[in-house]
């Protein structure tokens, strides 16, 4: 997925608007480049073997649960959120945590604030809020797969697919 994060930036297909900062674009490639880490947390499961992101998302008593799982994307844990305290959580915030560490991940943005914000909820050490964030890896186009202009909906498209294919 880096490398089509990679393609999404070029000038041949969305380099202009992405420079231009469209949220559209961003998020897309943010999408892209937090696939590694979504796909780890979308795998894992609690002790009844059901998947946390399950457990999240149809949670009716706690509607805060799905919000850790936008962290990787980019966007901030909403003030006030308490998702429930559980191994879940703390899987999933550790598994961000180590996104959370290369500043190239949009998720080291904003991690801290959402760990600190949990753990005033589930207690001073539930999750580590201390991450420090270092210069990473960024997608290059020299290690790029050539994908001759693909457009911006069939990546999309293959991300959902792939979103699709996990947790289908």
């Amino acid at each position: 997925m880096s490398n089509l994060a990679v393609e999404l930036r070029d000038d041949a297909n969305c380099g202009e608007d992405y420079s231009d900062e469209n949220a559209l674009v961003v998020q897309a490639y943010n999408g892209l480049v937090s696939y590694s880490t979504l796909y780890q947390a979308g795998c894992l499961k609690d002790n009844h073997g059901n998947y946390c992101f399950a457990n999240a998302i149809t949670n009716t008593t706690s509607p805060s649960d799905p919000y850790p799982y936008f962290l990787p994307l980019g966007f901030a844990l909403p003030g006030g959120s308490t998702p429930t305290c559980s191994s879940c959580l703390q899987q999933t915030m550790n598994i961000f945590a180590g996104a959370a560490s290369n500043l190239s991940q949009p998720v080291s943005s904003d991690y801290n604030n959402a760990a600190i914000q949990i753990d005033e909820v589930c207690g001073p050490t539930f999750v580590n809020s201390t991450v420090k964030a270092v210069q990473g890896t960024q997608p290059s186009n020299s290690a790029a797969i050539q994908l001759d202009r693909v457009p911006v909906t069939t990546l999309l498209l293959a991300f959902a697919t792939g979103l699709l294919a996990i947790w289908g």
